[in-house]
């Protein structure tokens, strides 16, 4: 019993042994759990901390922090002349200082005066400044792009830590050329420490030698530039542009120089040069700089880095082209034609026989160039990266919808780029001609227009607006070789802006005859038309041309009344030759009718046929048709009408069928329109005007419709405004940027004008009758006799001046009423029949006169 009881006991003691021992390696293994599941914990914490930024942010901001008390104390400690030097020794040894020897000059006390001379003394001296620079690289990324990759904080750290180490090196060479009793150590203790290990194994000219070269192998490391001007010699060191960060830092010293202009152009990349630096400025620079808008400044050139942080090549345009390898092997590259510089000509005084025939102001002298300003900046600046980065982007988005095509030429103008492309075979160009806005949202731009296909090319054009438009001045086109040869050669040359080629654009009104401008508001018509204006008023002179102008707007061509003696025309006895009135347009257009009919007749009655204007000019200046005999030079008359979407609400239809008569039949006669509307609409430009029209031009509109109603095909929806604009007339249309003219360009134009000999009055136009009431003999019928008859016929005899606009003037009525008006006076004896477009005469000289023929009457 007692065996077994101890076996038993035994075998209890084991088993509860054993429970014991089960018991402890169990809360063991719940304190493991715990502690993993707690360290779990932490870093799922660090992780969501990490994911919202807010570990990375509290880095940056503890890193900005510690920033600013090292650099201004370092800061501090270079200006404190050695004083606080006596405080860092006792204190680096752990002796007590007095108490009146605690103060520090310092701004952060001991302490900073300790980190400043650590910083400085004992690590990197000057060198140090690049330990700061990275220091605020690092914090600024980690506040405002943590998500930045790892890699790239590692290569910004050996870029600075180089050039720390370098400087170092550096400045304590300098030390030891100069030595001196300072408190301060240049190159710190480290930089001195490998000053000595080189000098001493290499002496002072190998010490030389490794820093000369050791500085151009990270240039070359850093810069593609540096590259191609240690392999070609003919780029000078003074011009490299740097791409990458180092061409940020290079752009700090070369702002100085910017302004400069650079005689060298600049080669191009090769294949593996120019894949390098796109692969290092998209890795590197891609999120970490936004281009920021520059404004274009007339006289200032384009600073390097201004709109991107790789400093674009800049290539000044001679009239030549570059040609851009291809990405693939076997493939021609795609040519740059650079846009041909102006070819400017002098003004030189124009030489008038005073007895020429036909010209009456012998001592006019036309206006000068002298007084325009000139907005350009010379040769247009081409950006090559910028070109080779948007044909790019054109390709993958073209290839992105199975459409491949292979890049031909680029065409660099004003404002837009024009890039030619060919399609591979069976690609249809009608689905390229829908990509417009997929191609304008790859290359984060509006205004993408698509030519398929280029006239006479077979390519397919697409114009993609430049980042840094040029401002063309009317100067340039004026003062150009182009315009100057039209002048010969056109009788209404007009020059208004230049194609994407960048040469004037030229065109005679004379064989348009007529022409129709739309466009949305602001988008630029007011300067197209001053543009206009000014044209004619550089190649014409008072005898030779006159304006009758339209303004509803009463301020946008009231600048040109000063010049109403000498280029405007206007009614019979009207106070000015701008009309603004709505109700006179009607008049005004039916006046240019009977001037149109007046013309022809001089036309058939010349001695031999004539069939147009020029021809009858040019027998009159020959001598052939005399004064005598009633022959005299005829000037073009053109008629501009602002704002005609106003003049059709207000008249309707009565202001459409004289338009359509001078549309018609005008041209010969020398009387051509231009006519502006900033709603093109069917109700606006109705089928008859358009069909009158034949050339257009179409500023900016916001939708497909107004463009279609304008040009009859989309297009004019798509430019980018501010002046483009697009040309048509019957054949392809021609992209333009308009000239721009600033108001006191055009003051000084009409003061110069004005100025000038006159012909003393502007040309009056000849009075319309309305049709039915001028033949025969007007009789005259008491039972008839308007109202106003007593009042208009004292009026009469009282200015003896017979006119029916001065009685719809002075009256305030309509111009039927006024002519039936004159009609009655006419049948009782009052004033005499119409005479051209001469008042009539009057009859009755005194008023005692006209009250006893009131009284028969």
């Amino acid at each position: 019993m007692s065996k077994t009881t101890k076996q038993t006991s035994g075998r209890g003691s084991t088993t509860r042994g054993r429970r014991g021992t089960g018991s402890g390696s169990q809360s063991g293994g719940a304190i493991f759990t715990w502690f993993t599941r707690g360290v779990g914990r932490l870093f799922s914490l660090l992780r969501a901390n990490y994911q919202n930024r807010r570990i990375a942010t509290v880095v940056g901001l503890a890193l900005s922090a510690f920033l600013i008390i090292a650099l201004f104390s370092v800061l501090t400690f270079l200006f404190s002349d050695g004083q606080d030097q006596s405080l860092i020794a006792p204190i680096a040894e752990g002796e007590a200082l007095p108490e009146e020897e605690q103060s520090a000059f310092n701004i952060f006390g001991r302490p900073g005066a300790r980190i400043a001379d650590y910083l400085f003394n004992r690590l990197f001296g000057w060198g140090i400044i690049f330990l700061f620079a990275y220091a605020l690289y690092l914090a600024y990324h980690l506040v405002k792009a943590p998500e930045a990759h790892p890699i790239r904080y590692v290569s910004r750290f050996l870029f600075f830590g180089f050039l720390c180490l370098w400087t170092a090196t550096a400045a304590a060479t300098l030390q030891a050329f100069f030595p001196s009793d300072s408190f301060l150590l240049w190159g710190g203790e480290q930089g001195l420490q490998l000053y000595t290990y080189i000098y001493s194994n290499i002496r002072m000219a190998g010490l030389l030698v490794v820093l000369l070269f050791s500085l151009l192998i990270f240039s070359v490391l850093c810069s593609d530039r540096a590259l191609i001007g240690v392999r070609t010699s003919s780029v000078p060191l003074p011009h490299l542009q740097a791409t990458g960060l180092w061409g940020r830092i290079m752009q700090l010293f070369s702002r100085g120089r910017s302004s400069q202009p650079e005689d060298t152009p600049e080669p191009p990349l090769t294949d593996d040069e120019g894949e390098e630096a796109g692969e290092r400025e998209s890795d590197e620079d891609e999120e970490e700089y936004e281009p920021t808008p520059q404004p274009l400044e007339p006289d200032r050139e384009h600073s390097i880095g201004e709109r991107q942080m790789s400093p674009p090549h800049h290539i000044p345009s001679p009239q030549a082209s570059i040609h851009l390898p291809s990405d693939k092997e076997g493939e021609p590259g795609m040519v740059v034609e650079l846009a041909p510089a102006d070819q400017l000509v002098e003004d030189r005084p124009e030489p008038i026989t005073p007895l020429a025939p036909g010209v009456l102001l012998a001592h006019y002298q036309k206006p000068t160039t002298d007084l325009l300003r000139d907005y350009e900046q010379g040769a247009t600046q081409i950006d090559m990266q910028e070109i080779e980065r948007n044909k790019q982007k054109i390709i993958d988005t073209l290839a992105s919808f199975k459409m491949r095509v292979t890049p031909s030429k680029a065409t660099v103008g004003p404002t837009v780029t024009l890039y030619e492309v060919i399609p591979d075979s069976g690609i249809k160009v009608s689905r390229i001609k829908t990509m417009e806005d997929d191609i304008a949202m790859s290359l984060k731009s509006e205004g993408v227009r698509i030519i398929a296909p280029m006239p006479g090319q077979g390519t397919i054009g697409i114009e993609v607006p430049n980042s840094s438009p040029q401002t063309v001045s009317m100067r340039s086109i004026l003062a150009s070789k182009k315009y100057r040869e039209q002048l010969e050669r056109m009788e209404l040359p007009i020059g208004i802006g230049k194609t994407i080629t960048n040469e004037p654009f030229v065109f005679d009104l004379a064989k348009m005859p007529h022409l129709l401008i739309a466009g949305a508001t602001g988008q630029g018509k007011s300067v197209g038309l001053n543009a206009l204006i000014t044209s004619l008023l550089y190649s014409k002179r008072p005898e030779e041309l006159k304006f009758v102008m339209v303004d509803p707007k009463m301020l946008e061509f009231s600048i040109y009344e000063e010049i109403e003696k000498h280029f405007l025309a206007k009614l019979p006895d009207a106070d000015k030759a701008i009309i603004t009135d709505m109700k006179r347009v009607v008049a005004t257009l039916n006046s240019l009718c009977v001037e149109m009919d007046n013309r022809y007749h001089l036309l058939q009655n010349a001695g031999r046929a004539v069939r147009n204007i020029k021809e009858y000019n040019e027998q009159v200046r020959s001598g052939e048709l005399r004064r005598i005999d009633g022959h005299e030079l005829l000037p073009y008359i053109v008629l501009i009408v602002d704002e005609f979407a106003d003049l059709m609400m207000t008249v309707g239809k009565e202001v459409e069928q004289p338009i359509a008569r001078l549309a018609q039949k005008a041209r010969a006669a020398g009387i051509h329109m231009v006519i502006a509307t900033q709603r093109p609409s069917t109700d606006v430009i109705t089928g008859l005007i358009k069909a009158n029209f034949p050339a257009r031009i179409a500023f900016k509109v916001f939708s497909m419709v107004d463009s279609r109603t304008v040009l009859d095909s989309p297009g004019a929806n798509q430019l980018i405004g501010r002046g483009d604009m697009l040309f048509y007339q019957g054949k392809e249309m021609v992209r333009v940027q308009c000239a721009f003219m600033d108001s006191p360009e055009t003051e000084a134009i009409v003061s110069h004008i004005a100025h000038q000999e006159s012909t003393g009055s502007a040309l009056i136009l000849p009075e319309y009758i309305p049709e039915g009431e001028d033949g025969g003999a007007k009789t005259f019928n008491p039972n008839e006799k308007d109202s106003l008859f007593d009042e208009v016929a004292r009026m009469v005899v009282q200015t003896q001046v017979g006119s029916t606009s001065n009685i719809q003037r002075k009256f305030n009525i309509g111009y039927n009423r006024a002519g039936r008006l004159m009609d009655q006076l006419e049948g009782a004896g009052i004033v005499g029949p119409q005479d051209g477009s001469k008042p009539r005469e009057v009859f009755i000289k005194d008023q005692a006169s006209l009250e006893e023929l009131l009284e028969r009457l």
